[in-house]
């Protein structure tokens, strides 16, 4: 089985962390796909160079219009194109957003044995820091402790038990998760949009790191029994099964609750977290947007690696 790492390329500033993993591990990868996802010329310059040097493994794919031009700024175009690209039989896909600044090496390893011995669910996801969902389970857990709480599992519950009867009722339909949900009940305020929660996970977690602690974050595998809108930073799909459901409710479009809500909730097929391996998602846009890039996490997690 192939296994194909997956990349929606985009900022300079987070993917130059993530290709010093990728060089570290690319002994576990036949293939890495990074499709352009940006206008800023600087940033395509950085990615364009880097599969140049890596052309053995590294492969830049950009989408085209009808007439040929690339298209840079139409996220569900790119995305669309990508997975179209991402059902063959005889591969596993892992994919990282440019903003993974943290891997485990067992990632590739105990991860992907647990995918391969694991078929049905459509996604399964290590444990990721900075997740929406992640994050609530860790809080609730005690494995780290912050002044604000977020309670997106709780909440979440409720929501979706209010939405799956239109989901069922609908199924490969292209539904707007803004015309069934208000924000709150996907992007919560806290995990998703409060810059001192982000920090303190992020600053304990590096912490915990230095001082060889990272062990309590293992909390166990689990199964995303409601649809959870768990964040698509990192995840991990084997083609047959995407070829699978693609077949019976149509293409990819705006991926991320495509994925993580409506295709576990018409397949009645949850997701599932792997909890032995564990990433580090660095930002949602709301966080970088009250000021993430001022602080020095960014320069922490370079020296990790």
């Amino acid at each position: 089985m192939k296994l194909i790492v997956v990349t929606f390329g985009g900022r300079e500033c987070s993917i130059k962390i993530l290709f010093k993993y990728i060089l570290k591990y690319k002994k576990y990868i036949d293939e890495y796909r990074i499709y352009i996802a940006t206008t800023v010329q600087n940033d395509i310059d950085f990615m364009e160079k880097f599969a140049k040097n890596n052309s053995n493994f590294v492969k830049i794919i950009y989408t085209y219009d009808e007439n040929h031009n690339k298209i840079l700024n139409d996220r569900n175009k790119i995305w669309d194109n990508s997975y179209k690209n991402s059902m063959e039989e005889d591969c596993v896909y892992l994919k990282f957003d440019d903003d993974i600044v943290y891997i485990e090496e067992n990632i590739f390893t105990d991860f992907i044995k647990y995918r391969l011995e694991n078929p049905n669910p459509l996604l399964i996801y290590p444990i990721i820091i900075n997740n929406i969902i992640s994050s609530y389970n860790l809080q609730k857990k005690k494995i780290f402790s912050t002044h604000k709480k977020t309670n997106i599992g709780e909440s979440w519950i409720k929501t979706f038990n209010r939405i799956k009867p239109y989901l069922l009722k609908n199924k490969g339909k292209n539904i707007k998760i803004g015309k069934i949900t208000d924000t709150h009940e996907v992007l919560c305020p806290i995990s998703w949009g409060n810059l001192e929660y982000c920090i303190n996970i992020h600053n304990t977690f590096i912490n915990d790191i230095n001082n060889k602690n990272i062990n309590k974050y293992r909390i166990g595998n689990y199964t995303l029994e409601n649809s959870e809108p768990m964040s698509i930073n990192c995840c991990c799909w084997l083609g047959s099964g995407l070829k699978n459901v693609v077949n019976k409710y149509g293409n990819i479009v705006d991926d991320e609750p495509r994925l993580s809500i409506y295709l576990p909730t018409w397949d009645n097929n949850p997701n599932k977290v792997f909890g032995n391996s564990i990433v580090s998602h660095y930002s949602y846009y709301k966080q970088r947007e009250l000021g993430l890039d001022d602080t020095d996490i960014l320069n922490k997690y370079n020296k990790l690696i």
